[in-house]
């Protein structure tokens, strides 16, 4: 399949996406987090270990597999007062990491980057702000979101492709549309075992509450019942399904057919016993499936730095150039 069909579909799925997240928030979330997520995680760590993480070397990324190893550790291990700390901290400490690798060539330079990553994230780990976009957001709607708009854009710009910008603008578009669009609230409320797995989740919604200035959702029945916590719901329904369809979409990326047999074995295997898991009790695959989810999350993120540079470079290359290969 061309880049061109490869568009067209992406902009198909982001409808559909957009259409179920209108009418089934809450499942629709459930559903392709349970179904789609661990599929996802597999297949990006084993296409990631491929290509050596974006890291350089391999065994450059090892750093990231330590970092999250700790946070591990202290996430279930540590009171929630210390988390508030320390899980802000790793998280930056991850993002500067994945920004020395990239970036940086020599121990020297690294250091020095790791070193300023440390002292910024020390300075608001301990706020509000830093709680929220370095604890909350990042590994949740900037990873599902603004890091997929950014893969979608670099991909547009380097292929000089016009239906990637369109499918880029509908991706903006289908994203804002559900803040623009008046505020609708669920005709019912969710079924009660929606509303029992949906729980662990709301620290996000609640988070996003705040800072999109809806007020606080302050109980679970304003998340499932107010018009603000049920648009904030769509936002998530469709960030989370639509990043992992168009993940699976990218076959030419990917590569499917060029997996080692055994190593997509086990990933099929694994993958079966993880919706099995969640058949049987959701919040138990939740708590099974965390550290591979947060895992992923640390792996991509020399790629996003990657991402973030390649658009500036090819933005830079259009400017010199126009719209064609300079």
């Amino acid at each position: 399949m061309n880049a061109h069909r490869v568009n067209v579909l992406n902009i198909g799925l982001m409808l559909a996406a957009w259409a179920a997240a209108w009418v089934l928030p809450f499942e629709l979330f459930l559903l392709a987090y349970a179904l789609l997520g661990p599929l996802h995680y597999l297949t990006q760590i084993s296409w990631l270990h491929q290509h050596d993480y974006f890291a350089g070397r391999r065994r450059d990324a090892w750093g990231l597999f330590a970092l999250c190893g700790v946070f591990l550790l202290l996430e279930w291990g540590s009171p929630e007062e210390q988390m508030r700390v320390w899980a802000p901290l790793l998280n930056g400490l991850a993002l500067g990491t994945a920004a020395a690798l990239v970036f940086c060539r020599d121990r020297l330079s690294r250091g020095a980057v790791l070193v300023a990553c440390a002292a910024a994230a020390l300075l608001v780990a301990d706020t509000k702000s830093g709680h929220d976009w370095l604890r909350i957001f990042l590994p949740t709607l900037v990873h599902v979101s603004l890091f997929t708009g950014a893969f979608m854009l670099y991909g547009a710009l380097k292929g000089r492709s016009t239906s990637g910008l369109w499918s880029v603008g509908v991706f903006v578009a289908c994203s804002v549309s559900f803040f623009v669009l008046p505020r609708v609230p669920l005709e019912a409320s969710p079924d009660p075992t929606v509303v029992a797995n949906y729980s662990s989740f709301w620290v996000v919604n609640q988070a996003a509450a705040e800072w999109l200035g809806f007020g606080g959702l302050t109980s679970l029945a304003d998340m499932f019942q107010s018009a603000a916590g049920v648009t904030i719901m769509r936002f998530i329904a469709f960030a989370y399904t639509y990043h992992y369809l168009n993940w699976f979409s990218k076959t030419s990326v990917i590569q499917w057919h060029r997996i080692p047999r055994a190593w997509a074995l086990v990933n099929v295997v694994l993958w079966l016993a993880s919706v099995a898991l969640y058949l049987h009790d959701y919040r138990t695959g939740l708590v099974a499936l965390f550290a591979l989810s947060f895992l992923h999350v640390y792996l991509e993120l020399p790629l996003d730095h990657r991402a973030f540079a390649g658009i500036g470079s090819e933005l830079r290359a259009i400017r010199r150039h126009g719209w064609r290969r300079g």
